[in-house]
């Protein structure tokens, strides 16, 4: 017997089936990659549809393709003389039969036929017969309304018949979401998660793809993490012919660099438009106040890099008025471990079961590519709840997808979240719970003319403008400026110098800032409020906050206010 060595989910699928347990498989994720074999020692790489019909069904006397695109037709992965044995045995069942069935009913119909025909042979025995449907989602979508090709597959995994002899489904979707939720729930059918490549898998993949590229197989293999295959093939081939251009130069090596900007365009090719790597250029040392936050990142930062991946929180929720530097933080902190960092952009689409399949998407990658700092700003409106209306559900469904994924403690230390908003009390209390976004972090803007002079002098490294103490008029007069607003008076004052050929000093900051009006309204009281009551320790308030905070009954009075400012903005959106 061959030795050989397949993925796992096809284990799952081996011994579903051979118990009797079911007939009709979905196979979903990763189904449009290659698929990772192995067999006497050598490794193998091929579609789905190939390593299906070749390897797990390759002593089937009958493998039947169906897609919308190319129409029913028997499929053999490549072998002519299989193909001539499957068209005969067709032939010979069916009489005259169409070259190829485009429409689904009719080609459903046939199969439906054939099936029957093929259930018993002349001699007693059993035929063996694969029946394998490709964008399976395109014929039955998520929708509401039940539809004939629906019910065909459901009598299909429902037959006893079927589920009797040699006669197996599988279906085929990038995504559940986009599958008519009711042949998924089916007690009669069987999911199968086909997984992102593995790290031993992309090894192998560089190894026998790409023989020159094999002393660099274990660094390339890791680095390409979270990857399809297919994408992989076009990091290495990219990554080989810059290495051409690189040993000209004489360097043997292809700097990680280069190869994490070829990664980061394939991967926000991979999730279109639904994510954006972004690099840090800053880390903790560059965020001005925030002292007891910045202190308690630094020590998080710390463990992660040291593997200590249980002493870290699931994640962070990040507070405070708009403008505090909540973004900044976050990179900050994926900078000082040095870890990729995700921003998850705006996923939710108009079409039906899509907005949870973007979101499918992005959490198998983000899961394979860990450790990862993943940020989701606005996440108030972002993540949707669980008792969210007028949506079909979609809100529900998009919480419970994400719930799930932030509670999941095998990816602490793994998967790092920061849910960012100004407004955490609308976030819901089931994704900011410990044990998902555990440690919560208010950000205020500077209180003290040191804070803001300290702010300024690190807003001026940021910009390149070269400030130091003396270039600074008093601070201590003046209202309240959040980051944002300071990087805006600098960005004002180095216009005013470049048009009037003025120096960078304190006249010419002092009279920008005694000009500047900075937006405050009420949201702003209502956002302040609730950022002191989401802190979940009494460390990160500032000092005056913190000492009016423990007085007996201010929190109840703070909470009182937040819930009044709540009804008068609940008002003037009903009127």
């Amino acid at each position: 017997m061959a030795a050989k060595s397949w993925p796992g989910w096809v284990s799952k699928l081996e011994e579903t089936y051979l118990a009797g347990g079911s007939s009709m498989f979905i196979l979903h994720g990763n189904v449009a990659d290659l698929v990772a074999s192995e067999e006497n020692g050598r490794a193998a790489f091929e579609p789905l549809t190939d390593f299906l019909t070749r390897r797990l069904f390759g002593a089937y006397d009958l493998v039947l393709h169906y897609d919308l695109g190319r129409g029913l037709r028997a499929y053999s992965g490549g072998d002519p003389q299989r193909l001539t044995r499957m068209n005969n045995l067709l032939d010979r069942v069916l009489g005259d039969r169409p070259e190829s069935l485009n429409d689904p009913t009719q080609a459903f119909r046939l199969i439906d036929r054939l099936v029957s025909l093929l259930l018993v042979t002349e001699d007693g025995g059993a035929r063996k017969v694969a029946v394998l449907v490709d964008y399976v989602d395109f014929v039955c979508p998520a929708e509401d309304r039940p539809s004939s090709h629906l019910a065909t597959f459901l009598n299909w995994a429902r037959s006893p018949v079927i589920r009797r002899v040699n006669v197996v489904f599988v279906l085929m979707t990038e995504s559940l979401a986009r599958l008519n939720a009711t042949l998924v729930q089916s007690g009669y059918t069987d999911e199968v998660a086909v997984p992102l490549p593995t790290t031993d898998e992309r090894k192998a993949f560089v190894l026998q793809q790409f023989p020159d590229l094999g002393a660099e197989a274990e660094r390339l293999a890791t680095l390409s993490a979270g990857l399809t295959l297919a994408n992989l093939d076009t990091m290495l081939r990219r990554a080989s012919r810059a290495k051409k251009e690189s040993a000209k130069g004489g360097v043997s090596v292809l700097p990680d660099q280069e190869l994490v900007e070829i990664k980061k365009s394939l991967m926000e090719a991979q999730c279109p438009g639904l994510i954006e790597f972004v690099e840090p250029k800053f880390d903790l040392s560059m965020v001005a106040g925030h002292k007891a936050a910045k202190e308690r990142l630094v020590h998080d930062a710390r463990l992660v890099r040291e593997g200590k991946l249980e002493s870290v929180p699931m994640g962070y929720l990040v507070c405070g008025p708009v403008g505090v530097g909540k973004t900044f933080l976050a990179l900050c902190y994926a900078g000082t471990i040095g870890i990729p960092c995700i921003t998850i952009r705006n996923f939710r689409s108009k079409y039906v079961g899509e907005t949870e399949a973007n979101l499918e998407r992005i959490l198998s990658v983000v899961r394979e590519l860990g450790p990862v700092a993943v940020i989701v700003d606005e996440a108030d409106a972002a993540l949707g709840n669980r008792t969210a209306e007028g949506d079909s559900g979609t809100s529900a469904r998009v919480f419970a997808q994400l719930a799930s994924q932030m509670g999941n403690t095998q990816y602490r230390g793994k998967i790092i979240w920061f849910l960012l908003t100004c407004r955490p009390d609308l976030l819901p209390i089931d994704l900011k719970r410990q044990g998902r976004c555990e440690e919560h972090i208010p950000l205020f803007y500077p209180e003290t003319a040191e804070d803001r002079v300290e702010m300024f002098l690190a807003m001026g490294r940021k910009l390149k403008m070269g400030l130091t103490k003396e270039n600074l008029p008093d601070l201590s007069g003046i209202p309240p400026l959040s980051g944002a607003d300071i990087e805006s008076v600098l960005t004002r004052v180095r216009r005013e110098s470049v048009l009037q050929n003025l120096p960078l000093d304190a006249a010419l900051i002092g009279e920008v800032v005694k000009n500047f009006r900075s937006m405050r309204s009420e949201a702003h009281e209502l956002q302040w409020l609730a950022a002191i009551l989401e802190s979940t320790d009494l460390r990160y308030l500032p000092d005056k906050i913190r000492s009016e905070i423990e007085k007996p009954g201010i929190y109840e009075a703070f909470a009182r206010k937040l819930r009044e400012l709540q009804a008068l903005e609940d008002r003037a959106l009903a009127g």
